[in-house]
């Protein structure tokens, strides 16, 4: 060691002192491996890389890895970053048999709805919207607006009777599997069902409307029909709350208007 470093003047280079070898942790040299320094050679334990935007490439150093992505809930989305591939599914009238996701086409009137699957469970990932052949149905707050962004608004008999070939309503008891196949607990299933959560279910929340025709809620609640009724008066429905960040079934009125998810038979 040479005099000037016993005295406290170093050499440095970067993380290192080229007379006594000295490291120095804060002035290590990672561009080109977040993980290692390149100058001494030092390796870190933590993980100092970031996969977020693409699990096999660091966004910050450029380290490349292979097949760190997870395909196994969308075959054309990994879960982890949300990294894009194309022209991956195994379609089946265009659903995913490996995966579940997709897309419904409905004959009657042209339109493409996203599917998705959530454990065994094949979804549609958007409110059902069709004018139904009888029962009510409404326009939130009468704006056709509301409709393109959130769907229409249905009583129960509405409910049942929109429902087109190789769907239905979920009964209470599928609302019940998908509840505990996502966590059982309200919270937990609040997070994986909302916009943005990690289920891909997008629920929207577009709100009620009373028997006596008062609309309420929108943006602050979702409420989903099931096809099982309780006694004469009640129909179980699946409910999301924005301000309690819950989910969970309910009891509802089958003269109320609510949304429409369904499950793939």
């Amino acid at each position: 060691m040479s005099f000037k470093c016993n005295v406290g003047f170093h050499s440095w280079d970067g993380c290192k002192c080229t007379e006594c070898g000295k490291i120095r942790d804060a002035e290590h040299e990672v561009s080109a491996d977040c993980g290692k320094c390149s100058r001494c050679g030092e390796v870190f334990k933590d993980d100092q890389h970031d996969w977020s935007k693409d699990c096999d490439k660091c966004a910050k150093c450029g380290k490349t890895l292979d097949n760190q992505h997870n395909w196994l809930k969308d075959c054309e989305k990994c879960s982890k970053c949300g990294k894009i591939r194309s022209n991956v599914h195994l379609l089946d009238n265009g659903v995913c048999k490996v995966c579940g996701h997709g897309t419904y086409h409905d004959d009657r009137d042209g339109s493409i709805h996203r599917v998705i699957k959530i454990g065994s469970q094949v979804i549609m990932a958007e409110n059902f919207s069709k004018r139904p052949s009888k029962g009510n149905f409404w326009e939130y707050d009468d704006k056709e607006g509301n409709v393109i962004k959130y769907g229409y608004l249905y009583d129960w008999e509405a409910a049942k009777s929109v429902v087109p070939e190789g769907w239905h309503l979920p009964s209470k008891a599928e609302w019940e599997a998908l509840y505990n196949f996502l966590g059982g607990d309200s919270k937990k299933v609040y997070e994986h069902l909302k916009t943005g959560g990690s289920s891909d279910f997008e629920s929207l929340f577009a709100g009620e409307r009373y028997s006596r025709g008062v609309f309420n809620s929108l943006g602050a609640s979702a409420h989903y029909w099931s096809s099982t009724s309780e006694g004469d008066n009640e129909v179980w429905q699946f409910k999301l709350g924005v301000y309690t960040e819950s989910a969970g079934l309910e009891k509802g009125d089958p003269n109320f208007g609510y949304s429409l998810r369904l499950f793939k038979d």
